[in-house]
């Protein structure tokens, strides 16, 4: 074949090459929109809390919602979960970096966005990850890099549920490396160095709580590559990282009073004003403790078993890119770097016994691990990618060679696409489904309620939440003592699991009786129902 052949065979390789990766951007976009709703409602009282800050910070630029006063011993029990009360204003229960970072972007762009931000944001993180594996690697194992890491099952299941925290902190964490290591800015790299460490600032107030390990691997990292390192380019990016680490400062002194205070530590502390040291002494390096057997036990079932054909080939790219020539130092530095945070990842949360589905026995994605364990899953993608490039290397032909690469990667990505949409009990269409049939329930009850309620649930305040005022649980002495002074005030109801008989009777006969309340049956919604709380 001459020149010419050869060059217009490679520019239709490159083509398909390209239409493929534009197929599989536009499957995991429009798969990461499938819980797009018209009520806006969210799976997990996170989200719903993150929704409703993100919009209000677009408004007033303020993270502090005022909410109608009530007899101030009751004001901060008047609110739903993942958002606290304090001094009778509404402030996140968790990180505030996602709500502030998506209220900016809403500000100028709109409510709608909201759906799309994280699906957006992973995509140009997918393509930086590509650009560093290319770079270090191969252009073969970076491509694959970027389709796998897009439909990876944790990664699609948690971009489809775009407004917890973890999917976009592994994606700045991705900007931020990329930034350090390609330095974009051609005539300015010193810009590129400050962008570096401003992204590290911003995953860092997104989740706050990954600081320790995230400094541990910039250690382990400037011990590794030391040579590389300049007191320039340090300087740059710690300035970086002092801007994005002020806004997390200056934002939590803003919404709770004190720089290092969050939902968290509001939370396990006094509602006054926090002591720097009380708040210190609420961080932990294992705040679940350290029990290495529970850990394997969470990391087998989670890290191993949920998606056994990455896993599987996982352990095969591992060694693959241990015995690589090219850049050899940087990629076995990388791999130290990945296992040392993954091996902290599974001690630190697989220690913590999580039940996030009503059903202990259930291992799905909804559960907390596999959202903890995001970074994990990402440091799996080259690994899967070297492993299919090297069974691909088995083929006798260039044909025999892309037959199988084909076959490997149409397997894993029907493989991943069950898992995400379809597998277990919070697979995305089941969820899809649910929420249909809350929009059915949550339009009933705001019709039978009026706009000044307030709805007693135990785990619907996602359902009313901001239509009406919420709080949790019904079966709370602190709840049943602020009753009399709730229906003094505004219309109160109860909506729950449906109360049996023996239930129903007690309340009316003995425990609201005695306080001069009653409940009465408005409407049932299959196993669940709505109350009122009136007078006698």
């Amino acid at each position: 074949m001459d020149f010419r052949g050869r060059l217009k065979r490679l520019k239709g390789l490159r083509g398909l090459k390209g239409l493929g990766m534009g197929i599989v951007v536009i499957v995991y976009f429009v798969g990461s929109l499938v819980l797009v709703n018209p009520a806006e409602l969210y799976v997990s009282p996170d989200e719903t809390a993150n929704a409703f800050f993100a919009k209000s910070f677009s408004q007033n630029f303020s993270l502090r919602v005022a909410q109608e006063q009530y007899d101030p011993r009751i004001n901060d029990r008047v609110h739903p979960r993942s958002v606290l009360s304090q001094d009778g204003a509404l402030v996140p229960g968790s990180f505030l970096g996602l709500p502030v970072l998506y209220g900016l972007i809403v500000a100028v762009v709109g409510a709608w966005s909201l759906w799309i931000l994280t699906p957006f944001i992973t995509i140009a993180a997918a393509w930086c990850l590509k650009q560093i594996i290319s770079r270090n690697v191969s252009s073969p194992i970076g491509d694959i890099t970027f389709l796998f890491f897009l439909l990876h099952p944790a990664v699609w299941y948690y971009s489809a549920r775009g407004l917890m925290h973890n999917m976009v902190f592994v994606d700045l964490l991705i900007f931020a490396v990329w930034m350090w290591i390609a330095r974009p800015f051609k005539r300015h790299h010193i810009f590129g160095d400050i962008l570096a460490g401003f992204f590290l600032g911003l995953a860092i107030f997104v989740r706050a709580s990954e600081f320790a390990w995230i400094g541990a691997a910039l250690i382990i990292a400037a011990c590794i590559w030391w040579r590389a390192l300049s007191l320039r380019r340090l300087r740059a990016g710690f300035f970086g990282l002092l801007i994005g680490l002020s806004l997390m400062f200056g934002m939590n002194a803003l919404t709770y009073g004190h720089p290092f205070a969050s939902g968290y530590t509001l939370s396990a502390t006094p509602q006054s004003v926090l002591e720097t040291q009380e708040v210190i002494d609420t961080v932990e390096v294992l705040p679940f403790g350290f029990h290495p057997r529970d850990a394997w036990r969470h990391f087998s079932s989670y890290g191993v078993s949920m998606f056994w054909w990455l896993s599987a080939l996982s352990f095969i790219g591992f060694f693959v890119l241990f015995a690589v020539k090219k850049h050899r130092h940087t990629v076995r530095g990388a791999l130290v770097i990945a296992s040392a945070i993954s091996i902290w990842l599974a001690l630190m949360y697989g220690s913590w016994e999580i039940h996030d589905n009503p059903d202990p026995t259930q291992i799905t994605m909804a559960n907390s691990y596999a959202r903890y364990w995001l970074p994990m899953y990402m440091f799996s993608t080259p690994l899967v990618a070297a492993a299919i490039v090297w069974i691909s290397q088995r083929g006798r032909s260039v044909a025999a060679r892309a037959l199988i690469i084909s076959i490997l990667i149409l397997t894993i990505a029907y493989l991943n696409l069950n898992a995400v949409f379809v597998q277990g009990q919070d697979g995305l269409l089941k969820m899809k489904r649910e929420l249909s049939q809350s929009e059915v329930i949550q339009a009933s009850v705001l019709a039978q309620t009026s706009q000044d309620a307030l709805i007693i649930v135990d785990r619907a305040d996602k359902l009313f939440f901001p239509h009406r005022r919420v709080m949790y649980p019904l079966r709370d002495d602190s709840t049943y003592g602020a009753m009399p002074e709730l229906v003094s005030q505004a219309p109160l109801y109860y909506y729950g699991i449906t109360l049996p008989e023996i239930d129903f009777d007690y309340l009316n006969q003995s425990r609201l009786k005695n306080m001069g309340l009653k409940i009465e049956l408005i409407q049932q919604f299959e196993e669940e129902s709505l109350y009122r709380i009136v007078t006698q």
